[in-house]
């Protein structure tokens, strides 16, 4: 029997509720909410886990914009994807409340630390409930209160008694404007990350986590992560591990020892002078009686610029000391500077400059006329031709000299062996040359009779090669450089020429490039036309001008160098990183107190762990100092305490002493640790928010650890690297089942403001989601235009006219539901049907669809199979959708549903609607897929089905393969290559049936007129291409 049609449209579209954001979704965040949908019961191991995250929000003033809720949305729809798909999903939510940003933002208002970061919490919860996230709120935390930092001090202490943590003095950045000092990771560009202006450097004695100790695993682990490429590359650049050795310059006429850290210790025979920064402790040492007072002043000048513009200055600057180091490869004796170019906490402070092969150290030594020596030439084998090295002769190498000879008309001298080989005249240098012009002078006499030279000089770098020479039947390895040598007139005597070896013969200048037959002779000349003799490599290649290692690899001649100065006890294969370790106290009232006791006599004392936390008191002026200590350094009632040196128990001053002899009057450590410290463990404080007896249960850790997806658009560096840092070490502890915190991390671009530019409030550019959801268009509209905006990894320019496109789509879906819904009695939830609610959490991939496929598969032919074309249009946008959100492709996701709303309305409008299976099938499975993306909209409409339980557990639709096969295939034709016209045929068809289906096509026939076809080719199921 026929299933009755439902009734017209347009009474439909009268009687139907209309699209009202503003209705349903206030009512389902509160449904959520009361229902605990989205709490998850974390000892819940019968089901897959999935742990879904974004980077903890930091709270500040303003709230969030636009650029964070689609930052926060990537994480909220993978978990909605997963919940959907039977998953045990956790999506928590928390607050990185400590810091300069609350702290900065309360000075701002007036209001102490603590009041206002709870009512900036207030909105920025208000505004993250209105967008719809599927948080577990239910465990919320915040770095800020004790229940959470006494856990952060308690891992302070562990990684004391580890070695880990340590104080020191040294010079640190200082931002004046935060009072506080900063990391070198919060450095950019010599501003600070948060406020932007310039930074100093102080004195002080600080508190570092020692994470170079875990650079090596962590450099070695990263290109295993399955990370967004760019985190990746940046934090293995931020590590920036250096191998090469540590040399000693011994200073002549003192004890003195210069220590430098250099990459390259095979270039030791090219340095010529020694530079150090100002701030090294032995300049003031290195000074005598004529350079005293300029080399201070340079010092105090040098002093008052930023790292970056020492770095950036063109004009190389520096000043003698007056004193010399020794160079222990070859003893010579180099002057000492002081350049401000190098930079005291960089390596050891010292470089060797070798002028040849380093840019700067070129610069500075043209500027101050001092020597250059050129040690690394570039190497070339010969593989090709009739110098190409062979296996079956003798290996020699040697130094050689070449002159390109000319005379006072302007002629130039080439050499000829055999018609073939034309160059320039050269040759070995021989045991019996006392210097290189030795060696040409003799070179010229030999091969040309011509004695009398007026002046020799280089033309060219030093360049070497392995080739086979035909005149000695030998493979020569050889380096050396071309040199002018003019004659001073043609006296000439018997030669190489009278005994037949070769000949030679004047050419004019313009001839010479013509004319020669060697490359490397080509290079020599070009060389001199230039005047590029001082254009070194500072690539590999072979050793020059070094002593015994001339002609050994630059890569054998390191290792070699370094062994050599192991022997001599001069120096030390020695491996350095670029990152240092980690900066971690501040001179600022909001953040956690660092649990340390100073006692006079002995050294820092860690709190015991039953005295902790060391709470943060209330105090009334909390603004900085802008002094080398915290406000807290004022509260002395806090300050002061009794220790226990022994156990690090504490008692307050205000009770009597303890009896024992252990206990001693102390002072509490007056610095805060960074922000960092706190939100780099707090995905493992999620798992276990409540627990006051341990941070966590390790066996609810070895479960869920580790994050399986995380995101965010900042913090690709420090966040992710102290994250790492302590993942290791509680690895190490035993305490977590994983060394990687984050399983998959997937860094987002920004949205930008409609200017191009990025959103800031001090720009004035920034949009609040309220604005928009409070005009009408709900949290949907913003989420779907969100993720349909552009690509994840793409900085997209915000567009306003594109909510309002996502919102009509997202109106579209609710009338073609409605029209269902009010049309006629719904059928029954039969089996068939609640197949299309089987939860997928193990499907294989199969092949991509791209939307492209997709959209030519939503156009139906008006005598096609009814549902099964519905169902495959079903299908495809299934399968499609999936393997997006599995891919990270949210944009090309919501295309593809859209595709398919338009799909359903083509559908309509030429197949009408009917109250089949079929339909239900296609609109729930439109609905599931949508509803991450716009939770609200689909939780409404599954109740409108008829439903009673929530969309959003356990509700993903399956695709079937069966499905996705067409009956009928598209068959381009081309005549002469050129498309004329489409042909759609059963799939089944043969390639006869085709070729005569092509050849007949009025189009085709209209190209070929009268044209009698000379070839058909036929590639089967996609294209005829009719040759004529």
């Amino acid at each position: 029997m026929k299933t009755p049609t439902l009734a017209s449209r347009d009474d439909i579209l009268r009687s139907m509720r209309r699209y009202n954001p503003t209705e349903i979704e206030k009512k389902w965040q509160d449904k959520w909410e009361a229902d605990g949908t989205y709490v998850t019961d974390l000892s819940d191991t019968t089901r897959p886990k999935y742990y879904s995250l974004s980077m903890l929000p930091g709270i500040t003033g303003a709230g969030i914009h636009i650029g964070h809720g689609r930052t926060f949305q990537f994480a909220d729809i993978k978990a909605r994807f997963k919940r959907q798909q039977g998953y045990n999903t956790y999506h928590p939510i928390g607050w990185d409340s400590f810091g300069l940003p609350v702290e900065n933002y309360a000075i701002k208002v007036g209001k102490t630390p603590r009041v206002a970061h709870d009512e900036a919490k207030a909105h920025f919860i208000a505004q993250l409930k209105r967008l719809g996230f599927s948080y577990d709120w239910s465990k919320e935390i915040s770095t800020a209160d004790p229940e959470y930092y006494k856990w952060t001090q308690w891992i302070f202490t562990q990684l004391y008694k580890h070695d880990l943590a340590y104080q020191k003095e040294q010079l640190q950045w200082w931002c004046d404007t935060d009072n506080t000092v900063l990391a070198n990771e919060q450095v950019e560009g010599g501003k600070c990350w948060r406020c932007g202006n310039p930074v100093t450097k102080r004195n002080l004695k600080q508190w570092f986590f020692r994470i170079t100790a875990y650079a090596d695993e962590i450099l070695e682990a990263t290109d295993d992560l399955d990370w967004t490429e760019m985190v990746k590359t940046m934090q293995k650049n931020w590590i920036g591990r250096s191998v090469g050795a540590e040399v000693e310059f011994a200073v002549e006429g003192c004890d003195d020892v210069i220590t430098v850290f250099t990459t390259r210790p095979d270039t030791l025979f090219g340095a010529t002078y020694v530079a150090l920064a100002p701030e090294h402790p032995l300049v003031s040492q290195l000074v005598n009686a004529d350079t005293r007072a300029k080399v201070e002043s340079y010092v105090q000048a040098a002093q008052k610029k930023s790292d970056v513009e020492r770095q950036e200055n063109k004009d190389k600057t520096g000043v003698f000391t007056g004193s010399y180091a020794i160079n222990p490869v070859n003893g010579q004796k180099l002057p000492i500077w002081v350049a401000d170019y190098i930079l005291g906490g960089y390596g050891t402070g010292a470089i060797m400059a070798v002028p040849a092969h380093d840019e700067r150290d070129y610069e500075f030594a043209k500027k101050y006329d001092l020597p250059i020596v050129q040690v690394v030439a570039e190497y070339e084998e010969l593989s090709e031709g009739p110098g190409a090295v062979r296996a079956d002769v003798e290996q020699i190498k040697r130094p050689v000299v070449d002159a390109i000879v000319t005379r006072a008309d302007g002629k130039y001298l080439l050499q000829i062996e055999g018609g073939d080989h034309v160059h320039f005249v050269g040759g070995g240098v021989e045991p019996e040359d006392k210097s290189l012009e030795d060696a040409l002078r003799r070179e010229v006499r030999e091969e040309t009779g011509y004695i009398n030279i007026a002046s020799i000089r280089q033309v060219s770098p030093i360049i070497a090669r392995n080739g086979y020479r035909h005149t000695k039947n030998k493979n020569q390895k050889t380096w050396g450089a071309f040199y002018e040598v003019i004659l001073a007139d043609d006296t000439q005597i018997e030669s190489e020429i009278e005994s037949g070896k070769h000949t030679v013969e004047w050419v004019d200048k313009g001839e010479v490039e013509k004319r020669i037959k060697w490359e490397h002779h080509l290079f020599g000349w070009r060389a001199y036309l230039s005047g590029r003799k001082d254009e070194f490599s500072t690539k590999e290649g072979v050793l020059v001008n070094s002593g015994a290692f001339d002609g050994v690899p630059t890569s054998e001649a390191r290792e070699q160098i370094v062994a050599w100065l192991e022997q001599q006890d001069s120096g030390r294969g020695k491996t350095t990183y670029k990152m240092r370790d980690w900066l971690i106290s501040r001179q600022r009232y909001w953040g956690a107190p660092i649990p340390i006791v100073h006692v006079d006599g002995f050294g820092p004392i860690a709190v015991a762990d039953e005295c902790l936390p060391v709470i943060l008191p209330e105090v009334e002026n909390f603004k900085p100092t802008g002094g080398n200590t915290s406000v807290l350094a004022q509260v002395d009632d806090w300050v002061r305490v009794w220790v226990d040196i022994e156990t690090g128990k504490t008692v307050p001053i205000t009770e009597p002493r303890p009896a024992g002899d252990n206990w001693r009057e102390g002072r509490r450590e007056t610095d805060t640790l960074d922000g960092y410290a706190c939100s780099s463990w707090y995905f493992l404080r999620y798992l276990d928010p409540h627990n006051d007896q341990q941070a966590w249960d390790p066996e609810l850790i070895k479960h869920w650890a580790p994050v399986d997806y995380y995101n965010g658009a900042d913090h690709a560096v420090a966040h992710l690297l102290y994250s790492r840092f302590w993942m290791r070490f509680f690895y190490k502890l035993g305490l977590v089942p994983t060394p990687e915190p984050f399983k998959r991390m997937m860094y987002n671009a920004y949205i930008m403001a409609p200017d191009g530019q990025k959103m800031s409030k001090s720009k004035g550019n920034v949009i609040d989601p309220m604005e928009i959801m409070d005009s009408g268009y709900g949290a949907d509209a913003l989420r779907v235009y969100e993720m349909f905006i552009a690509p994840y990894d793409m900085d997209a320019p915000w567009d306003p006219r594109g909510v309002p496109g996502t919102y009509r789509f997202l109106n579209r879906v609710w009338n073609v539901v409605q029209e269902f819904v009010e049309a006629a009695t719904l059928p029954p939830l039969t089996e068939a049907v609640k197949c299309s609610r089987i939860v997928d959490a193990s499907a294989e991939r199969s092949r991509e669809i791209s939307s492209g496929d997709l959209s030519e598969e939503c156009t139906l032919e008006e005598d096609g199979d009814v549902v099964a074309e519905l169902l495959r249009l079903t299908h495809l946008t299934i399968k499609k959708v999936t393997r997006d959100i599995e891919d990270e492709k949210f944009n090309t996701a919501v295309a593809a549903m859209m595709e398919m709303v338009n799909g359903l309305y083509k559908f309509k409008e030429s197949h009408g609607m009917q109250a089949s299976e079929t339909w239900r099938f296609t609109l729930e499975s439109l609905l599931q897929i949508l509803a991450p993306f716009a939770p609200h909209i689909t939780e409404e409409l599954w109740q409108e089905l008829g439903h009673t339980d929530t969309i959003h557990v356990d509700h993903w639709p399956k695709w079937d393969e069966k499905y996705l096969v067409s009956d009928v295939m598209t068959i381009i034709v081309q005549v002469n290559g050129k498309l004329r016209s489409r042909l759609e045929l059963p799939v089944d068809a043969d390639k006869e049936t085709i070729e005569r289906r092509a050849l007949d096509d009025e189009k085709v026939r209209a190209y070929l007129n009268t044209r009698t076809p000379k070839k058909v080719i036929y590639v089967p199921g996609k294209l005829v291409n009719i040759v004529v």
